[in-house]
């Protein structure tokens, strides 16, 4: 903690976070310790030259009636401006969640970057990204690498365009697999590889480039209304970025990893 405020380091970007007086007391230690227990991976321990994002979080008596009877409702949050958004103690970590991703999908959108729902696994500073459609493998994908290579991600991963290349991020997100390690580091993307369920082990590389645009437009994240920055990006990606395979794989996990290396 610095002067009363957490500074977390998600894809390259600086989010503040601010902590105003309150007499809720016993809510601010509570929300202070769960941001540092699920964070602890992207808390810096310097405030940064620049902040990229604020969220402030103060004391809230604003209750509502929304078109029920005897049914109340507490704000989750108040949008400042495209850098600033305002919070409450008296919200949860699951809710904080959704603060964390509203500044992250408005910085990305705004900074060369896009969420795919995937997961990854990581080996010499190199991630390999699966996709799919649900039930696709995935996690299962993920548990078949491990301990071979690193977990990386388990259900959205990030990936930026910083200067001519494209890189790798993981999410600061709570997830199914909970046991996950997450950090603010930048991985080079080595592959990614679209998940078919098969008794065969082998990959093919993938030539159909708008077959490709398609499924990565499918698996893209956003709550921003005007992504089209995000889909022309999405299309550069993948006209510039040549390892996308398909990987057809069982469930032995040697024939896995070696499907990998």
């Amino acid at each position: 903690m610095m002067n009363n405020a957490l500074f977390l380091q998600i894809a390259g970007f600086n989010i503040k976070i601010d902590f105003q007086p309150t007499e809720w007391v016993f809510a601010e230690k509570k929300l202070k310790q769960d941001i540092k227990d699920y964070y602890s991976g992207f808390i810096l321990s310097k405030k940064p030259i620049k902040i990229n994002y604020t969220i402030i979080i103060r004391e809230s008596i604003a209750f509502s009636t929304i078109n029920e009877k005897n049914t109340m409702y507490v704000g989750l949050y108040v949008v400042n401006s495209s850098t600033k958004i305002t919070t409450f103690y008296q919200i949860s970590i699951i809710q904080f969640q959704i603060i964390i991703r509203e500044a992250l999908s408005n910085l990305l959108s705004c900074n060369n970057g896009f969420i795919l729902h995937g997961s990854s696994s990581g080996k010499d500073n190199k991630a390999y990204i699966f996709i799919g459609k649900n039930g696709a493998g995935k996690s299962t994908s993920v548990s078949l690498a491990t301990p071979e290579y690193k977990a990386l991600a388990d259900d959205t991963v990030i990936i930026k365009k910083e200067k001519n290349g494209f890189y790798f991020y993981q999410t600061p997100f709570i997830e199914k697999n909970d046991w996950i390690i997450k950090d603010n580091k930048k991985y080079e993307i080595n592959n990614i590889n679209l998940l078919i369920k098969s008794k065969e082990y082998k990959k093919e590389l993938i030539t159909n480039k708008n077959m490709l645009i398609k499924r990565l437009i499918k698996q893209f994240w956003t709550n921003q209304s005007d992504h089209k920055n995000q889909i022309k990006l999405i299309i550069e990606f993948t006209q510039k970025f040549n390892n996308f395979y398909y990987l057809y794989f069982g469930l032995e996990k040697n024939k896995f990893q070696n499907l990998l290396k």
